[in-house]
């Protein structure tokens, strides 16, 4: 049997329901507020040596997370909270039909929201110069990775639990936004640290210092991968449990 069809249905109710919520015009909101920033910096003149800390604080930290946490957890976490998932989860199809598609539909939304954010405001804060320009860019890079890995650890968290939102909202202001960065080591688990291994490669040499650095890139590539099949895994559990 072919998986193509089930796949599209499913990644194409998913995009309907997302974009058919009000918290799609919040979304817009939030991922506008960079932007707003940028042109109240406009009105005074470009600043380039507020660019990187503007782009890391407001867009890596704050705007890309919230984002995704809100369009990750909707994604799936809705439809297992109502129930409308039982008719997808009573199909003989394998899990991970389930969760791609959905994961890719949020992540595709988290990023068409905020990459076009990061490169407005970066341009309006630090303007158009060739090095403000290389900056702007890997924060774009760093942004557009970022929808995926942080897509598939909220889409894992709905499928494991029903506070999914919760326990998301805690682990990007307390891990991502506290502890990462305080405790030795704890890099390497940071979704946040990879970004800006990615921007410290990507970007002209000193935007960024980063301990994992060009491993950035491939470390959010095995955390989007691994967190992916996990998601898979808790879902056929989920299916089971419901069973019973």
């Amino acid at each position: 049997m072919s998986l193509s069809g089930p796949i599209a249905a499913i990644a194409t109710v998913t995009l309907r329901a997302l974009l058919g919520r009000r918290r799609t015009l919040l979304m817009l909101l939030v991922a506008g507020a960079p932007v707003l920033l940028g042109l109240i910096v406009r009105a005074d003149g470009p600043r380039p040596r507020a660019l990187v800390p503007a782009l890391e604080g407001l867009i890596i930290t704050t705007v890309l997370p919230l984002i995704a946490l809100i369009f990750g957890t909707a994604a799936l976490g809705s439809e297992l909270d109502d129930g409308t998932a039982v008719h997808i989860l009573t199909k003989p199809i394998p899990r991970w039909t389930i969760i791609v598609p959905k994961l890719l539909v949020a992540a595709a939304l988290t990023a068409l929201l905020v990459v076009p954010s990061t490169l407005l405001a970066g341009i309006l804060i630090g303007g158009t110069g060739s090095h403000e320009l290389g900056v702007t860019f890997a924060f774009c890079i760093a942004a557009l990775a970022g929808s995926f890995v942080y897509s598939a650890i909220f889409i894992a968290l709905s499928s494991a639990t029903s506070r999914g939102l919760v326990i998301g909202l805690a682990y990007s202001l307390i891990w991502e936004g506290v502890l990462a960065g305080a405790l030795p080591g704890t890099q390497l688990f940071s979704v946040r640290e990879y970004l800006r291994g990615i921007v410290s490669v990507i970007g002209p040499h000193g935007t960024l210092t980063s301990i994992v650095g060009g491993q950035g890139i491939l470390l959010a590539a095995v955390a989007f991968v691994v967190i992916t099949i996990l998601a898979s895994l808790r879902l056929e559990r989920f299916e089971i449990r419901g069973a019973e």
